[in-house]
């Protein structure tokens, strides 16, 4: 017989074209109750009324936060509302699941950790893709030395549109990607380099090549842009063992490995025996057909009942958004390198 648990409290702020995700997810979860849902646009909250009939609709978030019983809050406004809901979430003492990115500002993201910290309350960042079985089932091969030492991990984010008009493809795209390589290689780059241009419309750049060195000498590199005529999204780790594609839109997901890799030998006579080629077969690993965003959502959950921390935490969103900030100067300045 399952283990029984009181139901954790939680309420709303956005319910956007993404937060209507969220706000479905967390509703389904069995161990949760949803007791409100804020949005400022009252029209949309009505949209929603007959399909969550337990649920209050509230325009200001004040009020839902003042509520005792509520134990988090899931924050899914336009990013530059981030920091103001967050802080106040916090103030009165609320866990909070914040869609990414957790700020557009690195001292304010700082700011809320140290809140976080203060009140002791848990900050969970929306990277999605961390809880992807995949990405999940790549970290463990990576770990048990699957692949050999990694190489470079590069990724794809591509479509033609959705184009945005307040952010460039760099913020709205790849935060993903640049989660994916933080969390496979388990450490923090040492410098960060991007292009760009803008196309479309002025001043936002509508495709930006984003580079990331690790001290190591392991490389990352991201391409991200909303006027590709192929929808990708894909990540390629490449190994001195092996290599792996994750392709997100085949069948949902794909993750295969290709026994293919480059070994170095220590004891050559020449060049030619540098390095030998490996090839074998390609494997399709079996994943579990769980959705991401609601084992993303579970996961929160977890972290709150049980006190630990989350995977995609704050200090994680605040190693991607030093990235990104560092990644968007170098894109205004022509590709200069930034050091960390």
């Amino acid at each position: 017989m399952s283990k029984q648990y009181k139901k954790i409290v939680v309420g709303q702020v956005g319910i956007g074209k993404w937060g209507k995700n969220l706000l479905r997810n967390f509703y389904s979860l069995p161990n949760v109750a949803v007791k409100y849902a804020c949005d400022s646009d009252s029209v949309r909250l009505n949209e929603f009324v007959r399909s969550f009939p337990e649920i209050k609709f509230v325009t200001d978030y004040e009020s839902l936060i003042q509520d005792q019983e509520l134990e988090a809050v899931i924050i899914a406004t336009p990013a530059p509302d981030h920091y103001k809901v967050a802080k106040r979430c916090l103030e009165a003492g609320k866990h909070i699941f914040v869609e990414k990115p957790i700020t557009l500002d690195v001292f304010q993201a700082e700011e809320l950790l140290a809140l976080a910290k203060s009140v002791n309350k848990k900050i969970m960042v929306g990277h999605l893709l961390l809880y992807h079985p995949a990405i999940s089932k790549l970290k463990q091969l990576i770990g048990q030395g699957e692949l050999g030492k990694i190489c470079y991990v590069y990724t794809q984010r591509l479509n033609l549109g959705r184009i945005r008009k307040t952010e460039n493809a760099l913020w709205s795209l790849a935060p993903h990607d640049i989660s994916i390589i933080l969390h496979l290689l388990d450490k923090f780059p040492k410098s960060v380099s991007a292009l760009g241009s803008s196309f479309v419309q002025k001043g936002i750049e509508d495709v930006a090549f984003l580079n990331v060195r690790f001290a190591e000498g392991e490389i990352g590199h991201v391409h991200v842009s909303w006027l590709d005529p192929t929808k990708t999204r894909r990540t390629i780790v490449v190994g001195s063992k092996k290599m792996a594609i994750f392709d997100e839109i085949s069948h949902g997901g794909t993750l295969t490995i290709i026994d293919k890799g480059v070994e170095n030998i220590s004891d050559f006579k020449n060049v030619s025996e540098l390095s030998k080629l490996r090839s074998g077969g390609d494997e399709v690993i079996k994943l579990s057909q769980d959705e991401p965003l609601s084992l993303e959502c579970q996961h929160f959950i977890d972290s709150v009942r049980e006190g630990k921390e989350p995977l995609s935490n704050g200090e994680n969103a605040l190693a991607v958004l030093k990235i990104l900030a560092a990644a968007d100067r170098s894109l205004k300045d022509g590709g200069k390198h930034e050091l960390f």
